[in-house]
């Protein structure tokens, strides 16, 4: 048994052990019927609110559905119970069978509505609760509940007193490290990036549809196992213990915990359970009180509890980096360490792209060479990030050709371009909240895919594999830009130049065929467009394919070694920097009098964008 548990165990922090084998003793050291229950009552809200730390705090998906999952299992536990089936590992499957039957149906909504519309939408599930009680009546006593729910079986022995409190005790122990894998794995990682942004967490290979089915399903697990154990710790059930008050109860003890936290779902049950809410002159007021728990914690401990001990831990992490009188990564603090970026030819072959009968793109074609930097250029509405979105797969082209060498990409999500080598920025920099600059280069190789949850939950010895990998990969990736020395800084303090440089090593940390830039010079001063030039220079001289769309044209100039100019949707001119920039129809379109005098990288100002216009932010069609 310790062999088979040893792998769930790696890594688990001592803590968390000592404080279980210290929970399982402590019928044992006399602790009476009453506080063994609130023990118990922690165990199942712990359980409920771990569930919406998947769903909510790493998926970014409010569904409310958990109360309503909750109530089905507890009467699956009763309803088995009172037909003579009293073994609890039955219970404990059936009940997460059906868990993730009404997680599944609960979660649907998600897949078209996001956010509060889920939120409202899901919620009406618990309303639905006292009518299918009252509609299977036979099976779940109606209002009047069933009553004489006491001693379940297990392997023949039955379950009381402090049994069953050691088996409650184990079976949130078992499952929180079940969800502690989950979440510090490359399924957890992609959950955060797609809270951040759906249309990032697809360009990084992941599958939207499949990773909020995957949240609202594993989500419900720990919400119909704790309806068993709840159903058992009371040995009575009934509609009325499944309302609206508990469903905002444990949102705000998720929140108040840390919804993006593992440690923030105990955290955030022991506070409600033992907190002063359930003192009886408080009862009358516990709705509002829980709001007004929301709205404190919302605002000023927005990380929750837990998040305020991962925020001291991550500066002494910080501080103890930058006391290191040496660092591993070869070239290190100099932008000198080496990779060796893929590169293919990219070929775009009379793409047409058109909205409401309006042609952002007309009959393009484009080739990009390995080892090139080439840039797109062109008005704001010329198509250059519709062009982007096309070979990335946000959006779909509806004639025409890409291929990335000699594979087809047209017809292809997103994700499924990601993972075939395509990787790219945005206009305004897509950076994950709660990471640190390691943690989002990392993030640039989930496009290779790697383990699914049961690898990750297991940790098999390829997860360990994957994972130095990614870490020794995202460290090059950073040597390779000379950022090192900010691995463990919070990404999103950067200011925006340290940004938008940090977009692009996390997509080159992914060895991109071909790396696509959307604008990455905008906000940018003099030293950060030094700094955005030298990387873009040594991704192109390690054998990157890099395509640069850009309103800065001295930047563009200076640094391209192949130039596109667009207007309106089509291919005007093409060829080198000086040959575009002397082209009279991208002066007359575009560059105008500029053209005459393009300057060095550092001189971007007003040059920077176009005349009439300004370089365009966020991913805009047609830009």
């Amino acid at each position: 048994m310790a062999d088979r548990l040893r792998p769930l165990l790696t890594g688990t922090p001592l803590l968390a052990v000592i404080g279980f084998a210290v929970v399982l003793m402590l019928p044992a050291m006399g602790l009476d019927f009453y506080w063994q229950r609130q023990v118990m009552l922690i165990a199942v809200y712990t359980l409920i609110c771990s569930g919406l730390n998947l769903s909510f705090g790493y998926a970014g998906e409010l569904a409310l559905g958990q109360v309503a999952v909750f109530a089905s299992g507890a009467y699956v536990a009763a309803v088995l119970y009172d037909h003579g089936h009293t073994d609890i590992l039955l219970a404990f499957l059936a009940a997460a069978a059906v868990a993730a039957v009404a997680g599944l149906i609960s979660g649907v909504p998600g897949l078209r509505l996001s956010h509060w519309s889920l939120a409202l939408v899901s919620f009406f599930f618990i309303l639905l609760i006292p009518s299918l009680v009252s509609i299977f009546e036979e099976q779940t006593g109606g209002s009047a509940g069933l009553p004489g729910v006491i001693g379940p079986t297990l392997f023949g022995h039955q379950l009381l007193g402090a049994d069953f409190f050691r088996l409650a005790i184990a079976v949130t122990f078992v499952w929180m490290l079940v969800f502690r894998n989950m979440v510090v794995s490359r399924f957890g990682t992609m959950l955060r990036v797609l809270a951040s942004s759906p249309t990032l967490a697809e360009t990084m290979g992941g599958s939207v549809y499949r990773l909020r089915l995957q949240a609202y399903v594993l989500g419900a697990l720990p919400a119909g196992i704790a309806g068993v154990l709840y159903t058992y710790m009371t040995g009575f059930i009934s509609p009325e213990a499944f309302t609206m008050t508990l469903t905002i109860a444990l949102l705000a003890a998720t929140v108040l915990g840390g919804a993006d936290s593992v440690w923030g779902a105990p955290v955030g049950a022991a506070v409600l359970v033992l907190g002063p809410l359930q003192a009886a002159s408080f009862e009358q007021y516990s709705t509002a009180v829980y709001g007004g728990f929301l709205v404190v914690v919302g605002v000023v401990f927005s990380a929750g509890l837990a998040g305020i001990g991962r925020r001291l831990l991550r500066r002494f992490e910080v501080r103890r980096f930058k006391r290191r009188p040496t660092v591993d990564a070869p070239g290190a603090g100099t932008g000198k360490g080496e990779l060796t970026i893929p590169g293919e030819q990219l070929r775009i072959t009379g793409v047409t792209k058109a909205f409401a009968g309006l042609k952002a793109l007309n009959g393009v074609d484009l080739t990009v060479e390995p080892g090139t930097i080439t840039a797109v250029i062109g008005a704001n509405g010329a198509g250059k990030t519709t062009l982007l979105n096309a070979v990335s797969g946000v959006l779909r082209p509806d004639t025409g050709s890409i291929g990335l060498a000699g594979r087809e990409l047209t017809g292809l999500r997103a994700g499924k371009v990601a993972r075939v080598g395509v990787g790219r920025t945005f206009q305004t920099p897509l950076i994950p909240s709660g990471m640190s600059v390691l943690e989002v280069v990392e993030t640039g190789r989930l496009r290779h895919g790697g383990l699914g949850v049961v690898g990750a939950v297991l940790r098999l010895p390829l997860f360990y594999r994957v994972r130095r990998h990614d870490r020794e990969a995202a460290l090059a990736a950073l040597a390779f830009a000379g950022l090192e020395r900010r691995a463990h800084e919070a990404a999103n303090s950067l200011p925006l130049g340290t940004r938008r440089l940090l977009e692009v090593v996390r997509a080159v940390a992914g060895e991109p065929h071909v790396l696509l830039l959307d604008e990455p010079a905008a906000g940018l001063d003099d030293d950060g467009l030094n700094e955005l030039a030298t990387l873009m220079r040594r991704t192109r001289d390690a054998g990157g394919t890099v395509v640069l769309v850009e309103h800065n044209v001295p930047f563009v100039m200076d640094i391209a070694d192949h130039v596109f100019a667009m207007e309106l949707g089509e291919v005007i001119a093409s060829g080198t920097p000086e040959a575009v920039r002397r082209d009279r129809r991208v002066i007359d379109s575009y560059l105008g009098r500029r053209g005459e005098d393009h300057g060095p990288p550092g001189t971007a100002g007003a040059s920077s964008a176009p005349a009439g216009g300004t370089a365009s932010s966020g991913t805009e069609v047609g830009s």
